[in-house]
């Protein structure tokens, strides 16, 4: 098979790779500067690219004709980031792929157009209003007589919790939309009402309509409310078994968004929320593998999750693809992060983490030497697997975790 693979992930190309498939990969320059890219991995794809930017559709044009001049015929277009969506759609439309669609990217990336989507659909989700840079005044009206406040505000087409905020009044409300624009080019944001109760992920693998892998988390805090990235931040995979009910509910909710925005053979990473009444809201869904720990939560049920994504792309058919049982009945992730910006200069260490029996991978994504500038939710430093006998316990080794090992960071000025 030739896959043509948008973005560097070290785990996803190994995997592909290893089971024969033949890769064009796409990366662009700050990824060449800031991922750790593998030269040996690099000498096993057919070809590669290192590009600007994803969003140079100019770049995109040239690198498909380049694709089609040397006469490959690539069967699938994967996209292994949010920010890559957008580029992967376009690539495959000029290949003569029918999958990802344009259509489909915008409807994964804007959120103004995947909510719009949803409600007309009737699956229940927030209120929002569209805003402009170019109209802040506008704007501003428009949540106070539509919405009111608070209201959540973020990029129209962001990422995560990145550039999130909960805003609160009209002043704080303008200021943030001065600040996102400029005297020239117009940004778009959206501001929707906020949603209480307990936030879930839900992670799956589809082939032919079909869930090969399924499977719900729930946040140990809404990521609303995480207000440093080193604390309460992760999730933990709730088993099938004594959570029946929510999964019967999670998925006949998932055929619903599947059908609203034709998924049928993507991995998916929605988010949720179960509020006071008990019912279930969509906030949010993407056709790309999470981000945190959450792939590597599966690790101890039997794979990656990413490497269970590539089984199902290089033929895995359509029977679901065999988990074994993990040696806690309560899997899932916390992220260790300094509470301030800087140049990390000191982590916690390996002695220090093997001190945790239950902690099953540790995963450095900002190790020492890294600099890290604004912080938010999304900020990886130290991610840790572990495991635990139910869900109170692992609330309570995440604590001892956090008490344990994040005094050992240690920041420094960032270089000039």
């Amino acid at each position: 098979m030739n896959l043509l693979v948008c973005r560097w992930d070290r785990v996803t190309l190994r995997a592909l790779l290893d089971r024969g498939a033949r890769v064009t990969l796409v990366y662009d320059e700050w990824e060449a500067a800031n991922r750790a890219i593998d030269p040996e991995l690099i000498a096993r794809v057919d070809r590669h690219y290192v590009i600007r930017s994803f969003d140079a559709l100019d770049e995109m044009a040239q690198l498909a004709v380049d694709i089609r001049s040397a006469g490959v015929k690539i069967d699938r277009v994967l996209s292994l980031s949010e920010f890559s969506q957008f580029s992967a759609a376009y690539l495959a439309t000029l290949l003569g792929l029918p999958q990802p669609a344009v259509e489909k990217s915008v409807l994964m990336r804007d959120k103004r157009a995947m909510k719009d989507r949803a409600r007309q659909a009737g699956i229940t989700c927030a209120r929002y209003v569209s805003l402009s840079t170019a109209d802040v005044e506008g704007s501003v009206r428009r949540v106070t007589d539509q919405l009111g406040f608070p209201v959540v505000v973020k990029p129209a087409a962001g990422l995560g919790s990145v550039a999130t905020s909960l805003v609160s009044e009209p002043e704080e409300l303008a200021g943030i939309l001065r600040a996102a624009g400029n005297e020239t080019v117009a940004q778009f944001l959206i501001a929707e009402e906020p949603i209480d109760g307990d936030e879930y992920h839900v992670d799956a693998i589809w082939e032919n309509g079909k869930a090969q892998i399924l499977g719900v988390s729930r946040y140990l805090r809404p990521r609303m409310t995480v207000t440093t990235p080193g604390r309460d931040n992760g999730s933990i995979l709730l088993p099938r078994e004594p959570e029946q009910e929510l999964y019967a509910e999670v998925e006949e909710l998932h055929e619903r968004i599947n059908a609203a925005f034709d998924i049928t053979d993507d991995i998916t990473h929605l988010e949720i929320f179960r509020r006071a009444d008990g019912r279930l809201w969509f906030s949010e869904i993407a056709t790309r593998f999470a981000g945190g720990a959450i792939p590597e939560s599966f690790g101890p049920l039997g794979a990656d999750l990413r490497e269970l994504w590539v089984e199902a792309i290089m033929g895995a058919g359509a029977e679901p693809l065999s988990l074994r049982t993990p040696p806690y009945p309560y899997i899932g992730w916390i992220n260790l992060a300094p509470a301030e910006p800087g140049l990390i200069v000191k982590e916690p260490s390996d002695e220090e983490i093997a001190a945790f029996p239950y902690v099953l991978d540790t995963i450095r994504s900002r190790p020492a030497g890294f600099e890290i500038g604004e912080l938010h939710p999304s900020v990886w430093c130290l991610l840790l697997v572990l495991g635990a006998d139910s869900e109170e316990q692992f609330r309570e080794r995440a604590a001892e975790l956090e008490a344990a090992l994040l005094p050992s960071y240690e920041m420094g000025p960032v270089t000039a």
